[in-house]
């Protein structure tokens, strides 16, 4: 018993002791900062549509792994090149942009990405205004636009740019009685919380098992990725890996994959019905509309069988200005294709395929 109580003793010791140096000295050091833990307050939740961006911020949000943005906002919450005020109606005429993290700019300063392109471009004519942000769908793009169009903000034309893994993302958001959203705010607890970052011993035993983490997914990926391109596990290359990640994961797999297109055909049937209503919003109220479809890694390797299909075919039923971007990531070195247009490993156009986008609308859209 008493050597219990010694054993107690010590360990309550060492966590004062930890407590008071991790707070007068470790948290100041430059080791101590981990993005992982950092306080994203500028990504808030909201009841009408969901989540969005806090107005009038101006930061640098890591991203991936490697990459910084800054991310600016302006008087409504919207991605911007400064903070600014926006008025409800305009001289110039104002286009609308309406999308998911793609849209939003992931991983980039605004000037190199889809709004900022195209707010430099047509600044003599448009006011561009950004709605997207990352895991949008079209249960919040529409409650989002209503919103907005309800606050009295006018606009003269709206693109759509439908992601692959928006079909993913409706089938999580879910409504009260009133069609409010139920935001889920579970996450780590408070203790959880306390424990991380006021003490060094819990902050280190994060990081390892974190990184325990990541090296166990990629090995696992890598295992796959050999098996899929019938090369040897020690042959498999970091490419060969990154490839298979970035045309077989799940958020975009699913167009060209039947076992597990099965299990998110209800996420095409809910995005429909939110996207008919967001088109007669728009319709309503005078607002041209541009629907735009766009590839992932995945739909540029394997052909798509659901995604584009079924997109196309409601356009046409509903009368609508479709551009598809598929055939401005084709070729026949496809890797090539896609290590050259998005960001290594991931999901997200780099600089370069950004800029073939923006060229693509600039010049099939009659601005």
């Amino acid at each position: 018993m008493k050597k219990i109580i010694k054993t107690i003793s010590y360990l309550l010791i060492l966590l004062i002791a930890d407590f008071i140096i991790s707070n007068l000295y470790f948290n100041k050091k430059e080791f101590w900062k981990y993005d992982r833990l950092l306080d994203y307050y500028w990504r808030v939740s909201s009841n009408i549509y969901h989540h969005g961006f806090l107005e009038y911020v101006d930061v640098i949000e890591p991203w991936g792994f490697s990459l910084k943005k800054r991310l600016v906002t302006n008087s409504i919450g919207f991605r911007d090149f400064s903070i600014r005020e926006i008025s409800k109606e305009t001289e110039k005429k104002r286009l609308l942009l309406i999308g998911d993290s793609a849209i939003e700019g992931a991983g980039y300063d605004y000037k190199h990405t889809i709004g900022g392109l195209l707010q430099n471009h047509l600044s003599e004519k448009y006011e561009v205004l950004n709605s997207a942000v990352g895991s949008y769908s079209p249960g919040i793009y529409f409650k989002k636009i209503n919103h907005y169009i309800k606050e009295g903000y006018t606009f003269d034309k709206a693109i759509i740019f439908l992601d692959p893994s928006d079909v993913i993302d409706e089938m999580f958001l879910n409504f009260d009685e009133d069609g409010n959203f139920i935001i889920d705010k579970s996450g780590k607890s408070s203790f959880s919380n306390f424990l991380v970052n006021n003490f060094l011993i819990f902050r280190t035993l994060l990081r390892v098992s974190d990184g325990i983490e990541s090296l166990k997914n990629f090995l696992k990926l890598k295992y796959k990725a050999s098996k899929k391109f019938n090369k040897n596990y020690f042959d498999t290359t970091n490419e060969d890996t990154m490839y298979y990640r970035m045309t077989h994961i799940d958020r975009s797999a699913w167009t060209f994959d039947n076992t597990i297109f099965k299990n998110y055909k209800i996420g095409l049937q809910k995005s429909e019905k939110y996207l008919n209503k967001l088109i007669k919003l728009l319709r309503d109220n005078n607002i041209e509309i541009n629907f735009i479809l766009y590839p992932h890694p995945s739909q540029i390797a394997y052909e798509d069988l659901y995604h584009q299909p079924y997109w196309i075919n409601w356009a046409q039923k509903n009368n609508i200005n479709l551009i598809s971007l598929y055939p401005e990531f084709q070729g026949n070195n496809k890797r090539k294709i896609i290590f050259d247009t998005f960001i290594f490993g991931d999901l997200h156009w780099n600089k370069k395929g950004t800029k073939i986008i923006f060229d693509t609308l600039i010049n099939k859209i009659d601005f």
